[in-house]
């Protein structure tokens, strides 16, 4: 029986605003907390999630942000007292009511999801949010009372399509991956991660086609439960799953 349903985050619930940058957030958050310093710029540019791969080649999935900020610190000749990394991190982070904004039909779905007694779990792959920045949010993007948990990749350590970041959902949701439904606009790392723990997979299509990430496999390899245009239509599809 129907009784969570997981959703993405950035490209799901959450629609960029263009004229936001959060590259420009961070390095003026940055500024504001630790005053200027000249790597800033190149820290936030850097491809830290390609470093770890090649550091761990057996464990492509596995996230540590700040163990790859300290070596990459280390690397340019910056103190290992020089700043504290945890707040290093927090103070990077760009909250989602100022770099996004709910996606068409999102507030309703989830209204939806809880007059129907669903469980609802958000689970993002993101290099510098932890989960309680993200609960720390809710109030600002207007989904309090209506978000159970946050499971996001820097908190688990692994990122999406590992199972562990979606067990570390479920673990809140309380339910068995075959009582639970993932949302998400990336097949391979939302749809086919879920599935292969059990549960179902909805499509949330995104407008234009889509460029398949290097080295992740393409879109039709991967078979939702179900494809939507629109979090408007998702309440319908889950209806379905309820009886």
């Amino acid at each position: 029986m129907l009784g969570a349903v997981l959703f993405d985050v950035g490209g799901t619930l959450l629609r960029g605003r263009p004229e936001v940058s959060p590259r420009e957030r961070s390095l003026a958050q940055l500024a504001a907390r630790f005053g200027e310093r000249d790597w800033y710029g190149p820290l936030l540019d850097a491809d830290l999630l390609t470093s770890m791969l090649a550091d761990d080649p057996a464990e492509p999935l596995r996230q540590r942000t700040l163990e790859m900020v300290r070596r990459w610190l280390r690397e340019r000749a910056v103190p290992d007292d020089a700043i504290d990394l945890e707040e290093l991190r927090r103070v990077c982070v760009v909250p989602g009511s100022v770099s996004g904004e709910l996606a068409p039909g999102a507030g309703a779905a989830l209204v939806w999801c809880r007059e129907h007694e669903l469980r609802t779990v958000l689970v993002s792959n993101t290099l510098w949010s932890a989960a309680e920045d993200f609960l720390s949010d809710l109030g600002s993007l207007g989904l309090a009372g209506l978000i159970d948990g946050v499971v996001t990749s820097h908190s688990v350590g692994y990122r999406k399509p590992h199972p562990a970041i979606f067990e570390g959902a479920l673990a809140i949701a309380g339910v068995a991956a075959r009582d639970a439904v993932m949302v998400g606009d990336e097949p391979y790392q939302d749809v086919s991660g879920a599935q292969r723990l059990g549960m179902r997979g909805v499509w949330l299509r995104p407008p234009g086609p889509r460029p398949i990430p290097v080295g992740e496999p393409s879109d039709f390899a991967v078979t939702p439960d179900a494809q939507i245009e629109s979090l408007a239509e998702l309440p319908e599809v889950l209806e379905r799953w309820l009886r």
